[in-house]
C-alpha cells in the first residue's frame, strides 16, 4: 500500500503541481542530462574494489544503458502530456552528446527508450570526434585563457562533516585488511562515496542504504566547494549555460548575439548528454538546489539525472523558464525492469526562490548569460556538429552484476 500511495502521489506531483498552468503555453524544453551508470574512471587506492571488467574505465555499462532507456520512455510520456511531443517520426527532438563513450551511449539509450530504436532520431556530436581534443561546448579548458585557481578545502569543513565521514568509513572498513589510512579529505570522501554508489547502482551486494546516503553528502560537499562558487561555476559551466539560454531565446524569437545555436525551428525538445560537471556548475550559476529524497543527498546528481529548462509563454505574452530535476530511484537502478515509481520529477529552487514552482523571466536569464560572456567564459560558436553514426564497443556488465527481478 505504501508503494502504491507513493506512486499516486508522484503522478499527482508530476502532472499537477509542476505542470504549467492552463493559461501558460509550453514552448520548448532543454534537458541537460548526466550520463548513466558507468564503471570507475580509475581504480581507487587503498581499499579493495570490485573488478568492472569487461567494462572499460569510465564506460557506460549495459545495465546503465538499460536504465537510461527507462528515462527515455518517461521523457516521451511526460513531454506528450505537457504538449511538447518528441515526434520520433519527424522533426521534434534535437539530441547532442559529448564525445565520451558514456555520453554518446546515454544519448542513444534515451532515443531508444523514447522511440523504440536508437537510430530513430539523429544523434549529433562533435564533427571532429576522432581527435583527442575536448568538445569546447562542455569543456572550455583548451580555449579559456585564464582559469580560476583551484578552490582549496576550508580547513574546518571536513571536521563539520565528521558524521558523514564516519558513515563512509564504516562501509570502507569492510573492504580493508590490516591498518588502512581513513579517508579524511573532502575529495577522497567524495570519490569513495560515489564509487560505492556506482557499485550499488550496478547491482553489487547491498550495503546499508542509510550509511550510503549519508556518505554521499560528501559528494555534494565537494561540488559545494569546487564547483558552485561563482568564478569556478562560470569557468566550468558558463559556456554550456549560455548556449542553453541561446536555445531558449532562439525558440522565443529573442536575439542572442553572444552564441550561435543549432537550428531547432521545428524541435520541441533538445537533449544535451553531458556530465555531472556541467550539471553541478549550472547549479552554481543559478544558485539552484533540488531536494532528492531519502536515497540521495539533496543537490546530488545521480547517474542519468537531468536539469530541465522549461520555456513557456504566459497569458500576458512573457517568456519564462522553470527548472525541474529528473532522476531514477536507487530501487530502479538496482532493478532489471521498469518500476511505476522509478522516475522522480521534482522542483528546483533557484535565483532565490524557495517555492515548488520557481521560474525566472527569459530576459533575466539572458542578462545573466550575457554577463558571463563578458567575463570571457563563453565561446560564440556551437561545436561543429555531425550526426554520422559512431562506432562504439559492445556494451557489457561486470560478472558481479545481479539485479533484482
Amino acid at each position: 500500500m505504501a508503494g502504491m500511495k507513493n506512486a499516486v502521489l508522484l503522478i499527482l506531483f508530476v502532472l499537477g503541481t509542476l505542470a504549467p498552468a492552463p493559461a501558460d503555453t509550453p514552448v520548448f524544453t532543454v534537458v541537460m542530462t548526466r550520463h548513466g551508470v558507468r564503471s570507475f574512471t580509475h581504480t581507487p587506492p587503498v581499499y579493495t574494489w570490485p573488478d568492472w571488467a569487461p567494462v572499460e574505465p569510465g564506460f557506460l555499462s549495459k545495465h546503465g544503458y538499460v536504465l537510461v532507456t527507462y528515462l527515455g520512455r518517461w521523457y516521451r510520456t511526460y513531454f506528450d502530456a505537457i504538449g511538447l511531443p518528441m515526434d520520433c517520426r519527424g522533426k521534434g527532438t534535437y539530441v547532442y552528446a559529448d564525445r565520451d563513450q558514456r555520453t554518446l551511449e546515454t544519448a542513444l539509450a534515451l532515443i531508444q527508450g523514447a522511440c523504440g530504436s536508437a537510430n530513430a532520431l539523429p544523434m549529433n556530436h562533435d564533427a571532429n570526434i576522432a581527435t583527442d581534443l575536448n568538445d569546447t561546448l562542455f569543456d572550455g579548458s583548451d580555449w579559456i585563457a585564464t582559469r580560476p585557481k583551484k578552490q582549496p578545502e576550508p580547513p574546518a569543513l571536513a571536521a563539520q562533516h565528521a558524521a558523514d565521514f564516519a558513515a563512509l568509513q564504516s562501509i570502507l572498513d569492510t573492504r580493508c585488511s590490516g591498518r588502512c589510512a581513513p579517508a579524511t579529505t573532502i575529495a577522497d570522501g567524495s570519490g569513495y562515496a560515489e564509487d560505492l554508489f556506482l557499485e550499488q547502482a550496478q547491482c553489487a551486494p547491498a550495503i546499508d542504504p542509510g550509511k550510503l546516503a549519508q556518505a554521499m553528502q560528501l559528494h555534494v560537499l565537494e561540488y559545494d566547494v569546487k564547483s558552485r562558487p561563482a568564478a569556478i561555476a562560470h569557468f566550468k559551466g558558463g559556456n554550456i549555460f549560455a548556449h542553453i539560454v541561446g536555445l531558449l531565446q532562439e525558440k522565443a524569437g529573442v536575439p542572442h548575439p553572444d552564441v550561435a545555436v543549432p537550428n531547432v525551428e521545428h524541435d520541441r525538445v533538445a537533449i544535451i548528454s553531458g556530465h555531472d560537471t556541467q550539471v553541478g556548475a549550472l547549479g552554481g550559476i543559478l544558485n539552484a538546489h533540488w531536494p532528492l529524497g531519502a536515497d540521495f543527498a539533496d543537490d546530488d546528481m545521480p547517474p542519468g539525472g537531468a536539469l530541465l529548462f522549461e520555456l513557456y509563454r504566459t497569458s500576458g505574452g512573457e517568456y519564462r523558464v522553470r527548472l525541474q530535476f529528473v532522476h531514477e530511484t536507487l530501487a530502479q537502478m538496482r532493478s532489471a525492469r521498469p518500476l511505476h515509481s522509478g522516475i522522480v520529477l521534482g522542483p528546483v529552487h533557484f535565483n532565490g526562490c524557495t517555492s515548488d514552482d520557481c521560474s525566472i523571466s527569459l530576459k533575466k536569464l539572458g542578462e545573466l548569460a550575457h554577463a558571463i560572456a563578458l567575463e570571457g567564459y563563453v565561446r560564440h560558436d556551437w561545436t561543429p556538429a555531425s550526426d554520422a553514426p559512431v562506432t562504439l564497443a559492445p556494451l557489457g556488465d561486470p560478472a558481479w552484476t545481479h539485479c533484482s527481478k
